[in-house]
């Protein structure tokens, strides 16, 4: 946890030593009193908080009023966010942007990384992919959540899975998500080995380990692959070319400019891990969901269908819905509830802030514990006003 500790008198030096000591906390600054002139000679005194602090070689901040204190604090969250001394807890913070009321707010990047910079999404691309589902089923192209039957090779109980079950990871496939190099990981085997060419192939080729779809819960980027290959094969149908769809129903509609949709040898867009792109990009695939589904008054997708994702799936432990991330208290570290996000691999987030109007993008480095990013992410919103 990371503490902008504040006090002057004596006590508060021994509570600030206190904190310092203690390994799951980090104090990066402390907010106390400015100095003081004291005595005859009217020299400058330092409050004991300070001096504490001087000793510990934590930052001070001595605000003559509150204004300063916010102005302060958030500069010094920033500053722990992209320091070196951040690694072990946070990695590298490559970008991040903050969009209130429609303008950005915050925007900064680690150098040599750029504004224009693209970078890659991991799994945030499987939110793409929930877009484009909904977008498949407002055109009548897929039926519904509930349609079933959905690939020929399905001809034993995998024919009871449905749209529903893949975009809430409940189709009971027998899909390993691991990324241990020394056992079994069907993502590795899929991305980098035998399934490389043909991923959403590889996928759909496990047999259920559930006696039946829908009752279990199980992360995998297999199952977003054989979604998106659904897709491509009704869209097909339709004699519509699959990069051209994503091109003339979004990227072209909400402007963006600077990103890659990577797509494996059989055509079909690698939607569990693979877009490429620089973060106000990403931004703008937020926002559209900020906006209940309308650019610039056109709407992409219905509101039906936002709604929707930002409700938790049954059987997915209230996290899941419609290949987006819902805010829990174990992990998401005092992100306003009405959060919602997409999230990839090493801190990769696009989270969705309604009770503010606010996106905030963040991309980096981080191999330890992501709730690390989201406990740093919610400590720098904090500073911005809600709208609701």
């Amino acid at each position: 946890m990371n503490i902008l500790f504040a006090g002057s008198p004596h006590s508060s030096a021994r509570i600030l030593k206190f904190l310092f000591k203690k390994d799951d906390i980090s104090v990066v600054g402390a907010i106390t009193q400015p100095d003081k002139r004291s005595g005859r000679g009217k020299n400058l005194i330092e409050s004991d908080v300070s001096l504490k602090a001087n000793v510990l070689g934590i930052r001070t901040f001595k605000p003559e009023n509150l204004k300063e204190i916010d102005d302060e604090g958030f500069s010094a969250i920033i500053n722990y966010t992209f320091s070196d001394n951040s690694h072990d807890e946070l990695g590298r913070t490559n970008a991040l942007l903050i969009i209130q009321d429609g303008s950005i707010v915050y925007e900064k990047y680690n150098s040599p990384i750029t504004k224009d910079t693209k970078l890659v999404s991991y799994s945030m691309a499987k939110s793409y992919i929930g877009l484009l589902t909904g977008m498949m089923i407002d055109r009548g192209i897929i039926l519904s959540k509930d349609e079933t039957n959905l690939l020929p090779s399905w001809d034993d109980n995998r024919k009871h899975i449905s749209i529903g079950h893949m975009l809430n990871m409940q189709s009971g496939l027998d899909y390993v998500e691991e990324y241990d190099l020394g056992g079994r990981s069907d993502t590795l085997e899929m991305l980098f080995g035998q399934g490389r060419f043909d991923q959403a192939g590889f996928a759909s080729s496990m047999k259920l380990k559930t006696p039946l779809p829908g009752m279990k819960y199980n992360y995998s980027t297999g199952e977003t692959n054989i979604l998106s290959q659904i897709i491509k094969t009704r869209l097909e149908v339709q004699g519509i070319d699959y990069l051209d769809f994503i091109k003339g129903n979004l990227v072209e509609k909400i402007g963006i400019k600077n990103s890659i949709f990577e797509f494996d040898n059989s055509g079909t867009f690698i939607g569990g891990s693979s877009i490429f792109a620089n973060a106000r990009d990403y931004a703008r695939f937020g926002y559209l969901y900020l906006r209940d589904g309308v650019w610039d008054g056109e709407r992409i997708v219905s509101k039906e269908w936002i709604d929707d994702t930002r409700t938790p799936a049954k059987n997915s432990y209230q996290l899941y819905s419609n290949q987006f991330w819902m805010p829990y208290p174990a992990f998401t570290r005092g992100l306003p509830k009405d959060t919602y996000y997409a999230a990839g691999f090493g801190g990769q987030y696009i989270l969705i802030i309604p009770s503010k109007d606010m996106i905030v993008v963040r991309l980096g480095e981080t191999y330890v514990e992501d709730d690390k990013v989201l406990e740093n992410i919610s400590e720098i919103i904090n500073y911005f006003d809600d709208r609701i």
